[in-house]
């Protein structure tokens, strides 16, 4: 791997945004130091599409959401911006897409093809390096193997990657899933069980031609972000939802942020501590909520959620 000896103005960019101090990026220790940091700043949410003011996604799109506005957003943009991040470094790295199962009842799939994930190359072994899987989140790249036996584990829990054909029905090319639990500090019994994250195939390279014009309507990431749209569940595409780790000094958290609520989980015991919003003043409390928990600029329009909503 060759190694860059002095920044790009978008190196720079990606360290200013995830409030890091430049310094070169060699080994998977670095990586993880990123993916750390990555996770202290991105915020997993979906508020341009419930809000209606999505665009078509390309890489200068998604840095002036993400990084100039300081926006969050989900797998394809905050994945993708790491992608370009680590390319610049010199690392081999690619993206690639997979499914997720549904992480509610674990008996079926969500959005085929609807997870962008990335893959490195590092001394010729491969791991995946997924900064934007919801708050399961490794911190650290998780190397690829047929039997699971490498385990990774961070605040959020345990996660190893193991060989499994023909996992997702009638999509027969994954050969792979990434797997994982929370600690046995945990105070579910069941979130202590193994259970299935995501479907890939790591050598399912994507490619993008940044060069063309009209590339946005055409990438990998617009196509994802369609997808979400279209899903005829509606699961992120009318609920408005915003989730990060945070640390308050003395323990992890992951705060979720829905239409009705807010929630803080703490990462070691699993215990919540949960606000319901008023129903009239609901959508006040959420932005209330975006400014100050998560550092994302409130809500301009109101989603029609808001609007017709029954307290839970």
């Amino acid at each position: 791997m060759e190694q860059n000896t002095t920044f790009s103005d978008y190196q720079l960019q990606f360290f200013k945004r995830i409030g890091m101090e430049p310094k070169p990026i060699k080994s998977l220790d670095d990586i993880s130091d990123v993916m750390k940091a990555c996770s202290n700043v991105f915020s997993f949410e979906n508020l341009d599409i419930v809000s209606n003011s999505w665009e078509p996604l390309n890489k200068d799109v998604i840095i002036k959401q993400v990084l100039c506005n300081k926006q969050g957003g989900l797998c394809y943009k905050i994945n993708t911006l790491l992608y370009h991040f680590l390319l610049e470094f010199g690392f081999n790295i690619y993206l690639i897409r997979g499914s997720v199962e549904n992480q509610d009842t674990h008996s079926n799939w969500n959005l085929p093809t609807g997870h962008m994930i990335n893959i490195i190359n590092f001394e010729n072994r491969l791991y995946v390096v997924d900064v934007a899987f919801g708050c399961n989140l490794s911190l650290r790249p998780v190397p690829i193997t047929n039997d699971g036996n490498e385990v990774i584990e961070s605040c959020t829990g345990l996660y190893r990657i193991r060989k499994v054909y023909n996992c997702v029905e009638e999509i027969n090319h994954y050969t792979h899933i990434l797997e994982h639990r929370k600690p046995d500090s945990f105070l579910n019994d069941d979130a202590k069980k193994w259970v299935m994250a995501y479907a890939f195939d790591p050598l399912s390279i994507i490619t993008n031609n940044e060069s063309d014009e009209i590339s946005a309507i055409k990438t990998h990431q617009t196509l994802v972000q369609q997808l979400v749209i279209d899903d005829p569940s509606k699961e992120f595409s009318t609920r408005p939802l915003a989730a990060k780790i945070v640390n308050d000094g003395s323990s992890f958290a992951i705060a979720t942020l829905t239409a009705n609520s807010f929630t803080l989980t703490n990462c070691k015991t699993g215990e919540k501590n949960k606000t319901n919003f008023g129903t009239d003043e609901s959508f006040e409390q959420f932005n209330q909520h975006l400014i100050s928990i998560f550092n994302l600029p409130p809500l301009k329009t109101v989603p029609s959620i808001f609007l017709n909503q029954s307290p839970q």
